[in-house]
């Protein structure tokens, strides 16, 4: 996963941008969100109350899709989801922009809201009010890693002969495989 991401890194406007899919009693739901790191998981950011967050309360078994037309190549990762500590939470939402600290201080996620102008005007308010202040830390502001079970790296090729290679985890260690396309 690294070099490929490094390479997209490369060509990609996006490369951190995935869809993640959740599923809670058999209704499915994707969403784009934007990889923030990753090593032997995938870490993101998110609203606990949307309807993600909900529905990882109920079932953290997720997927997650990286698709870089560039590159013809599409990363697809199966796992259980994890969340991240408040400290860990706290470091990275401090990190952010005070906009987008804002922001996502305002947002209540999947929630409805009496109008998008409404919204900009709350956000304008709370622009001039933590202007020289500190953010207040939102309490619906979480993280998750993703730990993957299954890794699925598919290189586009010609006449629809795609190459396909399937890692999935067995106890310690990856057993992989070629698949059709």
């Amino acid at each position: 996963f690294k070099k490929w991401y490094i390479e997209a890194t490369k060509k990609v406007s996006e490369p951190n941008a995935f869809a993640l899919s959740t599923s809670y009693q058999g209704k499915s739901s994707s969403r784009m969100m934007l990889l923030k790191s990753f090593s032997n998981s995938f870490t993101f950011y998110t609203n606990i109350s949307s309807r993600k967050g909900r529905d990882i309360k109920k079932n953290n078994q997720a997927s997650m899709l990286f698709w870089w037309k560039e590159l013809q190549r599409q990363v697809r990762i199966e796992g259980n989801l994890y969340q991240l500590s408040e400290s860990t939470v706290r470091k990275y939402f401090y990190s952010r922009p005070k906009e987008s600290q804002i922001g996502a201080l305002i947002s209540n996620q999947s929630s409805e809201v009496s109008s998008f102008t409404d919204l900009i005007e709350d956000y304008n308010k709370k622009r001039i009010i933590y202007k020289n202040k500190k953010v207040p830390f939102p309490k619906n502001w979480t993280g998750f890693q993703l730990k993957p079970r299954l890794i699925e790296f598919w290189q586009g090729g010609e006449n629809r002969l795609h190459q396909r290679v399937e890692h999935k985890r067995n106890g310690k260690k990856w057993d992989s495989k070629v698949l059709a396309p």
